[in-house]
């Protein structure tokens, strides 16, 4: 096996997990089977603290039912097994891929600084706006963006922010821009295939 030839993603919470054994794999790579060459976020809350942060937020408000919902089944999830993350923040940054705060991260980003990047998102604001009650302040694409920004400094010519508006559709045909939907599956296949040199 040609432990330098993986491309590994996920959507959502799976695309957090994939980016920071990402990080984890090019970072110690004496203690993991690959060293990825890419990695790619399907709406993915790469900053768990924001993503607290965000869902506190939501609960307070309580505009929502079932953004409340969401909130409350995450917060308690993590609470139960992690703590709350202002509390016991050397946990969280160990596990958070990505930190808007660099008072709270490790700066774990700058181990992808010579692989392939891929942020997808569906940023229909109007959407959140209409749905759930929510502006653009604490969706999943705000620190993505800012982690591909980094990226760019750091000289990471394939870091790449994929935009698209109106994509996400569940598989019951339901309207939601956090969905699966947001990638074209053709195109991304034609980007791993190029980074694997097929």
């Amino acid at each position: 096996m040609d432990k330098g030839r993986f491309v590994i993603g996920g959507f959502s919470a799976g695309g957090t997990i994939a980016l920071r054994y990402t990080e984890l794999c090019l970072e110690l790579p004496e203690n993991y089977p690959i060293e990825p060459i890419g990695v790619f976020v399907v709406d993915s809350p790469i900053d768990v603290f924001c993503l607290w942060e965000g869902f506190e937020e939501t609960i307070k408000n309580n505009n929502s039912e079932i953004a409340v919902q969401e909130a409350e089944y995450v917060t308690d999830l993590l609470a139960s097994r992690y703590g709350v993350p202002r509390e016991n923040s050397s946990v969280y940054a160990k596990m958070n891929p990505f930190s808007m705060n660099t008072e709270y991260g490790e700066k774990n980003e700058v181990h992808l600084k010579n692989i392939a990047v891929r942020t997808y998102h569906d940023v229909d604001i109007a959407w959140r706006l209409q749905n759930r009650f929510q502006s653009a302040k604490n969706q999943n694409f705000i620190a993505t963006s800012e982690l591909i920004k980094r990226l760019l400094i750091l000289g990471n010519e394939q870091a790449e922010f994929i935009q698209t508006l109106g994509t996400g559709y569940r598989s019951d045909g339901q309207r939601h821009p956090h969905s699966w939907s947001i990638i074209d599956e053709a195109e991304c296949v034609e980007w791993v295939k190029s980074i694997l040199g097929k």
